[in-house]
């Protein structure tokens, strides 16, 4: 089940970012590091209380009334920049592979078109993450560009930050 996330969600967002995170298989999927783990609820819940009142979505799946995963969309607040935002999302690892995250961008895209004034969606995602780039290709996303060596790693080595990007119109 997808629905707007509460309040009552953000410690467990946090927590799904901080599984991601922390997790030898997925560390490289996010940019920021172990140290950097979102740790302030109240901040957290800052951000979804204020989401759709600046126009954004934060949105969560639940299974059994337990959060798995979310996707959180910024509209740019900037005049020009408008008709455009980006999102970012997150799934435990127990659930990857069912299917979850194509759900939440459907939803999202759904929501998306109905908002008229927007016009474009925007992401970053790790070169290392194969598995949502392609989830994200077949999705309708294309690639922008692709900021080479962008994110260096604590063992040394490097991924680039692909730049990707969905059409509404």
């Amino acid at each position: 089940m997808i629905r707007l996330a509460e309040e009552v969600d953000a410690k467990t967002i946090i927590n799904i970012r901080k599984e991601i995170i922390l997790s030898e298989k997925t560390t490289k999927f996010f940019v920021s590091s172990a140290n950097e783990i979102p740790k302030n609820i109240n901040k957290e819940k800052e951000k979804i209380r204020k989401s759709a009142e600046e126009g954004n979505l934060y949105i969560v799946y639940e299974i059994e009334s337990i959060v798995v995963g979310f996707l959180v969309f910024n509209r740019y607040q900037h005049q020009r920049l408008n008709h455009t935002g980006s999102i970012g999302m997150g799934i435990t690892d127990e659930y990857t592979n069912q299917g979850i995250g194509t759900k939440l961008i459907e939803f999202f895209l759904n929501w998306a078109k109905k908002q008229g004034e927007l016009e474009k969606i925007c992401l970053g995602v790790t070169s290392v993450n194969e598995r949502a780039i392609k989830v994200y290709r077949r999705m309708g996303f294309v690639e922008e560009g692709r900021q080479r060596n962008q994110i260096k790693y604590e063992d040394g080595s490097y991924a680039d930050d692909i730049l990707m990007a969905y059409y509404l119109n």
